[in-house]
């Protein structure tokens, strides 16, 4: 977790992250290195879908109040430890946001741009579709920025 910290540079002012491991906790501040423990091995996330973990973070913010973005989130997986790479998810909901999910694209990136990629994508600067097509023509299956 320090390591992505410290790639992607999440720690600059234009967005906070955190690290979720506990349903029951208020999140309201952004992780920062160095973090007190590696990731919790029993967290809620682990071995769930795309869709299960959205859904834990809808969860989450509703019982807790916590200050997240659930429609944009970062998942850590057993390959972001062997190559410095998270998967990027975006939900695409209908009518503006305020309804159903439509779609829950996802896209592998390096650990350096991914913090400011989901950014921009919150913001309508780009698409994650966009970035997507330029991975798929590229040497690996990964975005570099």
């Amino acid at each position: 977790m320090d390591r992505w910290i410290t790639d992607s540079e999440s720690e600059e002012d234009w967005w906070a992250f955190v690290f979720i491991d506990c349903l029951d906790e208020y999140y309201d501040e952004e992780s920062a290195a160095p973090m007190e423990s590696d990731s919790d091995p029993n967290s809620p996330s682990i071995g769930k879908t795309i869709q299960e973990c959205h859904q834990l973070l809808l969860k989450l913010r509703e019982d807790t109040e916590s200050e997240i973005i659930p429609d944009f989130f970062i998942i850590m997986d057993e390959r972001s430890a062997q190559d410095d790479t998270a998967l990027l998810v975006c939900v695409e909901r209908d009518d503006g946001g305020e309804n159903g999910v439509l779609d829950m694209p996802t896209l592998r990136a390096s650990f350096e741009c991914s913090a400011q990629q989901l950014m921009l994508y919150s913001i309508g600067h780009c698409g994650i579709e966009e970035d997507g097509i330029t991975v798929a023509e590229g040497e690996d299956d990964v975005h570099r920025g």
